[in-house]
């Protein structure tokens, strides 16, 4: 009979804790809390079990043959387990318990299991009322554990609760990163499999691609100039994905949105006090981009108080957190974007002009989509599929007409604009024609804007010669038809009396030239 004094108990509880927080394997510190386990109790062999999906799963055990490691045990086939794991309290099972105990014959000291088990106990490992496993032991002699007292039982179950929540907690967080890694490389692996896709097919837009594969291999900083919509984010993903940063993190900071208040913070992060609100320390987005790159879209419209700190970042690669007086190096690999004439800015003092140099080591201009006309195919297919995807259809597609009626469209809002007016489109025409789309020139909503404006007058005949007469004549009637239609407030007959022409022959021109009749 084993009761331990106060001043020794203490010591083992210590030395257990101690052993579970060792420079070990897990499994190693698993085995030597067992050890100490059974050193206070007297049993000649223990088990841990973690509970796992309804089954009881062995962590580490001790006295007990190794193929024990290697089974599963189910308290529906186990009846003392299944008590065990109904009580809160620890089970004591008497030597002539009918139940038959999961380890006999598995005893290394017992050699063909002729004695067998004769005293057993076990704790349930609860904290509040999620269950993570058992704690057993196991003896030769009748009533071993009878009159050690429960709480000796109980602290050390209360010892292994911890240890596996906390086992279950650090294994979540690792199947989580490992699960975000996994997201994060197939991501990097889809972006450059469709990086020379998404550039697009014009000799500009080559000439771009060609461009990228030069400076993405290096660590300069980008600039990347161009209009509203063209696509500089998805320029700045590509050089990302290129270069020899890929498997780190890519982070996002939108210039235009940041408050004069908070700029700094964000950036260059805080320590807990440093202002009011700054309840804990804060890492910036240049912390968070360490190893990777820092995308800064909109970067013309920082205030002037925060280009001088984002200089000193860019040049240095020194960042100070706001309260903190300590500087902290980081390497990051700056791209940014901006839509704004940075020269002109310069010149007139809004913005610095030893910032600009820094940023614009390698600029890079994106074209407007009505400087490459030719991509305009490919990328409205792009996005049909997407609004496909996005919208549950089983197929889409667009007429010829359709085609055409895009590329001859200005485009002021560029590639944005492009995906948003096929989105549009789609989703009325699905409206119509359920799950397979074909979209019509009449299901664009920019052609009545288009025919509506200054520049509405069909470029068949500006540009003379460039098209066959039927063609010119199709679109300028086309274009006739759509402006008169939003001017007759979309109004099919009195678009017809306007026109002075019959409501059916309208209605049969309409269908040839592919304007779809929804009014």
């Amino acid at each position: 009979m084993l009761i331990p004094e106060s001043e020794n108990m203490e010591e083992a509880v210590l030395e257990a804790v101690l052993s579970l927080t060792a420079n070990l394997s897990m499994k190693d510190r698993y085995t030597e809390f067992l050890n100490i386990f059974a050193k206070v109790t007297g049993n000649h062999a223990c088990a841990l079990l973690r509970h796992q999906d309804g089954m009881l799963i062995p962590v580490a055990t001790l006295g007990l043959a190794p193929e024990v490691m290697e089974q599963t045990f189910s308290p529906a086939q186990h009846p003392r387990l299944a008590a065990i794991i109904q009580s809160r309290v620890p089970v004591r099972f008497s030597f002539n318990d009918p139940r038959p105990d999961p380890y006999d014959a598995l005893l290394l000291d017992d050699p063909g299991g002729k004695m067998g088990v004769h005293s057993c106990m076990g704790c349930s490992l609860y904290n509040e009322n999620t269950l993570f496993g058992v704690l057993s032991a196991d003896a030769r002699e009748p009533g071993l554990f009878d009159h050690i007292e429960d709480r000796i039982f109980q602290v050390f179950a209360a010892i292994a609760t911890v240890a596996l929540r906390y086992e279950t907690y650090i294994s979540t967080l690792e199947k989580l990163a490992r699960h975000r890694e996994l997201v994060a490389s197939e991501l990097v692996n889809e972006v450059l499999q469709r990086s020379s896709q998404m550039l697009g097919e014009s000799s500009i837009m080559q000439e771009l691609g060609r461009e990228i594969d030069i400076v993405a291999g290096s660590d300069l900083s980008v600039l990347l100039l161009g209009e509203t919509g063209v696509g500089k984010e998805v320029i700045a993903r590509i050089i990302h994905a290129r270069s020899r940063r890929a498997a780190q993190p890519l982070v996002y900071v939108n210039c235009a949105a940041l408050p004069e208040s908070l700029a700094e913070s964000e950036l260059f992060g805080h320590v807990r006090g440093a202002f009011s609100g700054a309840l804990a320390d804060r890492a910036g987005k240049f912390e968070l981009a360490r190893g990777g790159t820092l995308f800064l879209d909109e970067v013309g419209e920082l205030l002037l108080s925060i280009q001088a700190k984002l200089l000193r970042a860019v040049q240095f690669g020194e960042i100070q957190r706001i309260g903190s007086d300590k500087s902290h190096r980081v390497d990051v690999r700056i791209i940014a974007a901006t839509n704004r004439q940075m020269a002109e800015e310069v010149k007139a003092g809004r913005f610095r002009a030893d910032l600009y140099h820094r940023l614009s080591v390698y600029p890079l201009y994106v074209p407007p989509l009505r400087d490459r006309v030719g991509d305009i195919d490919f990328l409205a297919n792009y996005f049909l599929d997407q609004a496909r995807v996005r919208l549950g259809l089983q197929s889409v597609g667009m007429a010829h007409e359709t085609i055409y009626a895009l590329k001859r469209y200005a485009w002021p809002g560029n590639v944005r604009e492009l995906e948003h007016v096929i989105l549009r489109a789609v989703l009325r025409a699905s409206s119509v024609q359920g799950q397979a789309v074909i979209l019509e020139p009449g299901d664009l909503d920019i052609l009545t804007d288009y025919a509506n404006s200054a520049e509405s007058v069909p470029e068949s005949l500006i540009r003379a010669g460039e098209m066959p007469l039927a063609q010119a004549v199709d679109d300028f009637q086309r274009q006739m038809i759509l402006a008169t239609f939003a001017k007759a407030n979309k109004n099919w007959s009195e678009t017809a009396r306007c026109l002075g022409i019959d409501r059916g022959n309208l209605h049969r021109l309409t269908k040839r030239l592919g304007i779809r009749q929804t009014g």
